[in-house]
């Protein structure tokens, strides 16, 4: 990652949050994360190029890899660790873990 500032952001995440999917035939797609009173949408530049492809394969595998972490904590009625140190790896460049 570039050297510089960088903004973060935190999105608790209740039974009230949604992801959605937009796909269309002119331009790109669109990827929104919603929780509470925030509302997150990814865009790309009209022109894509292989960066673009490589971030959003990144992006499924990181989605993926947090929906079994997840079901794994449910199954098994355990509470994240309150460490607040991940314990799974980043994948891809420009992916927040």
């Amino acid at each position: 990652m570039a050297g510089g500032r960088m903004s973060a952001l935190a999105l608790p995440v209740d039974t009230s949050a949604a992801v959605q999917f937009k796909p269309f035939r002119a331009r790109t797609p669109l990827f929104t994360v919603k929780a509470g009173r925030v509302l997150v949408t990814l865009t790309l530049p009209e022109r894509l190029g292989a960066g673009d492809v490589e971030f959003a394969r990144a992006l499924a595998e990181q989605a993926a890899a947090y929906a079994v972490e997840v079901e794994r904590l449910y199954r098994f009625g355990r509470r994240p660790s309150s460490s607040g140190r991940p314990s799974g790896r980043s994948v891809g460049k420009g992916v927040a873990a």
